[in-house]
């Protein structure tokens, strides 16, 4: 009985310790199994945005002290953002579409760094996914980085070094582009899933709107409208680097616009304004034509020659922008000699070459605050 019993006994373990071995055997292959399959999940799906960032606390910095950057985030976005001056009907759709018959798409940067103040991004192109991940890069030479996913809810951006300031012709000053170098230490970075709210959040940082209704939603397709100021000797007693005493922004012949487009998709995308300025140093009006292309806070605007010297390219692109303000008041921002205050377009010789970028505006007419007047006050 008792050498019966101690035989069953070795037999019962054995097989318990058979069962929890294969268990156990199981269990290993499972876990790199699922591994594997988190590891195949595609970065990117067509209809859906993704964010993917990271902010990296005091504690992380003080022992990564090569490290220069403090956040980073990519957003993947299928249209522009409902507020922004360049918003389109059908953006959503057609992205939507480009990605299930290329499996491309473009992503933003978003990145600040320990060493500079500000927040700095710029937008890539995507390519297809494969093996290795998406590689996403900036034309012009502007640099890459590729995204390979870590799991279901990270991936890894592997930096190759890109512009988030200048590139492709941006007007920058010289030395004022900034490049997002590997470094020493910003070589491989792992970026968790976030809501897209969150990279909402950055992209509004790197690029303000204003609150308030757009241009677009302020104006008719087939609306003139009229912005101005005049200046009175005590805001330019207090103002004397200031030279404009008059200003007048206006929308004159919206017809005229269907004549130089006449199938534009979207008519925020074709407006023409009639601008006209007066000096106090005194002298008749001087005039310029620009036209309008949206981005995303606000109008850029930029200059025609119409009628001028065709052979004149001394003020090619020059512009202004325009920028909603509170209430029915628009601003206009002339940070770059966009405004005919000089009359150097006009007066260069036909041979003079352009400054690109343009120089910036050195007087007091940086930003102009206008109000709504009678379509007449802006006319000749």
């Amino acid at each position: 009985m008792t050498a019966n019993c101690g035989r069953l006994m070795v037999k019962s373990l054995m097989r318990t310790l058979t069962i929890t071995a294969a268990a156990a055997a199981l269990t290993l292959i499972a876990v790199p199994t699922e591994t594997a399959s988190e590891a195949r999940l595609p970065i990117f799906t067509a209809d859906r945005e993704a964010c993917f960032g990271r902010v990296y606390d005091r504690g992380h910095l003080a022992s990564h002290p090569l490290q220069k950057v403090t956040s980073l985030h990519i957003l993947r976005s299928l249209a522009e953002r409902s507020e922004a001056e360049n918003w389109q009907p059908n953006s959503r759709a057609e992205n939507i579409k480009k990605f299930r018959e290329s499996g491309t798409t473009e992503v933003s940067a978003f990145v600040t760094f320990r060493d500079r103040r500000g927040y700095f991004h710029n937008s890539l192109n995507c390519n297809k996914e494969n093996k290795d991940g998406v590689s996403c890069y900036i034309e012009c030479d502007g640099g890459s980085f590729l995204l390979k996913r870590q799991s279901a809810n990270s991936v890894l951006l592997d930096n190759g070094g890109f512009v988030l300031i200048g590139g492709c012709g941006d007007e920058v000053e010289e030395g004022e582009e900034v490049r997002f170098e590997p470094g020493k230490d910003d070589k491989l970075f792992r970026l968790d899933s976030k809501p897209v709210a969150v990279c909402r959040a950055e992209e509004q940082k790197a690029i303000p709107i204003r609150a308030g209704k757009p241009l677009r939603e302020r104006f008719k397709e087939d609306e003139p409208f009229c912005f101005g100021r005049d200046y009175d000797p005590a805001h330019l007693a207090s103002h004397p680097q200031q030279l404009v005493a008059s200003l007048r922004v206006g929308r004159l012949d919206p017809a005229k616009e269907l004549e130089d487009d006449p199938d534009p998709k979207w008519w925020w995308y074709n407006v023409r304004l009639d601008v006209a300025l007066t000096l106090k140093a005194g002298g008749a009006a001087t005039t310029a034509r620009f036209w309008c292309t949206p981005q995303e806070g606000s109008w850029e605007c930029r200059r025609t020659f119409e009628g001028e010297n065709e052979g004149n390219n001394a003020c090619i692109g020059r512009s202004i922008h325009l920028v909603r303000g509170p209430g029915d008041d628009i601003f206009v921002h002339n940070r770059r000699s966009g405004l005919p205050i000089n009359d150097a377009c006009a007066t260069s010789p036909a041979t003079a070459v352009y400054q690109d970028p343009p120089p910036l505006t050195r007087s007091d007419d940086k930003v102009f605050r206008l109000s709504r007047m009678p379509v007449a006050a802006c006319r000749p």
